[in-house]
């Protein structure tokens, strides 16, 4: 069956905040909170969107924290936002360029409505700035700047995040497998690096439209992992189809909902006793929500998402391999035929009108759902998909137009250069590496390369700051020949360690050393055929970073020849 494949790609820029100028640093650490009540407002339409109708039913009083040190009174809603960060639309547009997309003559700031919480104001500020790219023969819809949400936190959001630059590459629905949908999204995440992103968990997300001829476009959100998305197709697919074929079973009667709490006032079961408890009937449905719609996932489970989303805790139903104790008891009181099924809630009838809800929709065929990506490659449902009814202008922020922008290098022609000056091993990890950029700011030298793939890694494993100042030094000293190549490791780290790096060693003091050292261990020299190794550690736990591993090696096996003390091959060490 053919499948349609739209892919949404949001990465998060290298810069300041895009409408202030606070610094990016996520942090746990708040010394502000503050409450906000979102209501749904109407679009540049006239309309309101039905995500939006679907988040007003739900509480939307909200708490927020905040870190004064990183947010300002832009990202509390109480200042009118600055104009969009230059460095970011930059970017931006670099990024598009280097996608072949037209670019805007104008750029007018919109209002995406947004009450969800992530959105302190109840929209976030996006903008379109270039259309009709592409990329391996797939065509790109559009390019948006927008501001990146709040964080779920605590009971509330932490404002860290929000207001992060983020560009959004929008394909057209060209992709027809999820193999393809993973080479695209991969060869769009090789193609940001080319510009200044930010990486790391989280800067980058996958957002995947799906359809198929007999269903409906489904966006499932929140694609992590590359490697899921061929599975979480293959089952979004499998998903649409077993609605297609299910619809006609979905219309089913409803009884009405009964209160059977005195059924459960000494029940052991932890989810129903000492509560309200709410019983229906779903007539001639038995065995119905135990119906696979793909490995892993059966109706019931789907409906169950649906009442998660609105804040509740779930539901229990009879189709269950575990029943509720109480199930006989509720059938009498129901009076339910031996082909019914009977649905339970605790605290709320609110769940049972839910599932009635829900079938009903799923009774037409596949709905246009929003759907979060899980962890299985299965998704859940989040809301209804949004319509053009969520767009209005920003009256803030007055249309700009875009900048001139140097062209970013295609991501072939900067390995081909790298290769040309560096190692290829080390040419193929700083391709790509997020120091890259670091590597052209400090000069783009060779041993650069080396120090930026091999020496960073491994110090910041160990949790070393190493700052740009830091490697400054070393550079320094290693051009004047104070620092052996080899020594770099050891310089930084002192350096990134808070101490002093010593680099005057005088050459005649370390032959003078190995002298007396050769002179000292006579006895181990004659009894080891690799006694200048054994010196080596010696020597260097004194001169580290100071001379040359290559020469202390030379300096020790010379000494050791002049002194006549050669080792006998083949000779056992003594105990």
């Amino acid at each position: 069956m053919m499948v349609k494949i739209g892919l949404e790609m949001h990465q998060q820029l290298d810069t300041g905040k895009l409408f202030c100028r606070c610094p990016v640093h996520l942090s746990d650490d708040y010394d502000l909170e503050f409450m906000r009540t979102l209501r749904p407002v109407v679009s540049e339409l006239g309309k309101v969107d039905r995500a939006v109708l679907q988040e007003s039913r739900k509480s939307k009083t909200l708490k927020y924290y905040a870190n004064t040190k990183h947010t300002c009174a832009i990202e509390w809603d109480e200042e009118p936002p600055l104009i969009a960060d230059k460095k970011a639309i930059t970017i931006a547009t670099q990024i598009s360029k280097l996608l072949h997309a037209h670019l805007l003559d104008e750029v007018q700031i919109m209002r995406k409505i947004l009450i969800d919480g992530s959105a302190v104001t109840g929209f976030q500020r996006t903008a379109l700035i270039a259309t009709h790219g592409n990329i391996d023969g797939i065509g790109i819809s559009t390019i948006s700047v927008e501001e990146d949400s709040s964080r779920p936190f605590k009971d509330g959001f932490n404002l860290d995040r929000l207001g992060v630059p983020l560009i959004e590459v929008a394909t057209e629905p060209q992709i027809t497998s999820g193999e393809e949908a993973k080479r695209v999204a991969k060869k769009l995440g090789t193609l940001f690096r080319m510009a200044k992103v930010k990486r790391g968990l989280g800067t980058i997300r996958q957002d995947l439209n799906i359809s198929i001829p007999a269903g409906r476009r489904v966006e499932v959100k929140g694609v992590q992992d590359l490697d899921l998305i061929p599975k979480l197709v293959e089952f979004e697919v499998e998903r649409q189809k077993s609605i297609v074929k299910l619809k006609g079973k979905l219309s089913v009667k409803f009884s009405k909902i009964e209160d059977v709490s005195e059924l459960f006032l000494n029940s052991t079961n932890k989810i129903l006793a000492k509560k309200p408890v709410y019983a229906a009937i779903v007539e001639g449905a038995s065995g119905l929500f135990a119906t696979n719609l793909h490995q892993g996932k059966h109706l019931g489970r789907e409906l169950a998402e649906y009442v998660k989303s609105y804040g509740f805790g779930g539901y229990l139903h009879s189709d269950e391999k575990s029943p509720v104790k109480e199930l006989k008891k509720i059938k009498i009181k129901l009076k339910a035929k031996a082909n019914d099924l009977i649905v339970l809630s605790a605290g709320s009838k609110e769940p049972l009108k839910l599932i009635k809800e829900r079938l009903n929709q799923l009774s037409g065929g596949v709905t246009e759902d929003t759907r979060r990506a899980n962890i299985d490659a299965s998704t859940s449902y989040l809301r209804p998909l949004p319509t053009g009814a969520r767009m209005y202008p920003e009256t803030d922020i007055l249309p700009f137009t875009l900048p001139d922008v140097k062209d970013l290098e295609k991501p072939e022609v900067r390995r081909e250069r790298l290769e040309k000056i560096l190692p290829k091993e080390i040419a193929k990890k700083l391709f790509l590496s997020s120091d890259y950029y670091l590597f052209e700011k400090l000069g783009g030298e060779p041993v650069l390369g080396m120090i930026i793939t091999e020496i960073l890694p491994s110090l910041r494993r160990q949790g070393l700051d190493v700052k740009e100042i830091h490697i400054l030094e070393v550079l320094k000293l290693h051009k004047l020949g104070k620092l052996p190549k080899d020594g770099i490791l050891h310089g930084l780290e002192t350096l990134s360690s808070g101490k002093t790096l010593e680099t005057d060693a005088d050459l005649l003091e370390v032959k003078r050393f190995i002298k007396t050292l050769v002179s000292e261990k006579k006895e181990y020299i004659l009894d080891n055929p690799n006694a200048s190794r054994g010196l080596m550690g010696q020597v260097m736990g004194k001169y580290r970073g100071k001379v040359s591993g290559k020469l202390i090696m030379e300096l020790i096996e010379g000494e050791i020849k002049r002194s006549g003390k050669i080792p006998q091959a083949g000779k056992k060490s003594k105990q």
